[in-house]
């Protein structure tokens, strides 16, 4: 995400040194270390999230097409009809 070389983490370790002293220098440390660590589990849950939803609305998707075949095959000529009329315009073929 950051492009930083070795170089300038260095020169930003060496100005905290200078700015902040070497008692408050650890207890900063570890507090950016946990910033970051909450922030990754925060990113990997929301990332967790996402895919659980694309995958609950694939399945959604697949249970009504399911849902609308099984209305064709049952016969039953108004849940025909509607499953018919409810099919994507990409499963009507052109003449």
């Amino acid at each position: 995400m950051f492009d930083f070389g070795f170089m300038e983490i260095l020169l930003v370790c060496v100005v905290a040194l200078v700015v902040l002293g070497p008692e408050k220098l650890p207890r900063l440390v570890r507090t950016l270390g946990q910033w970051v660590g909450r922030g990754r589990a925060m990113m990997k849950q929301m990332q967790q999230q996402l895919e659980n939803e694309a995958r609950n609305l694939d399945m959604k998707e697949r249970r009504e097409k399911i849902q609308r075949e099984l209305a064709l095959l049952q016969g039953n000529p108004v849940e025909k009809e509607a499953a018919e009329k409810s099919l994507p315009l990409k499963d009507v073929e052109s003449p």
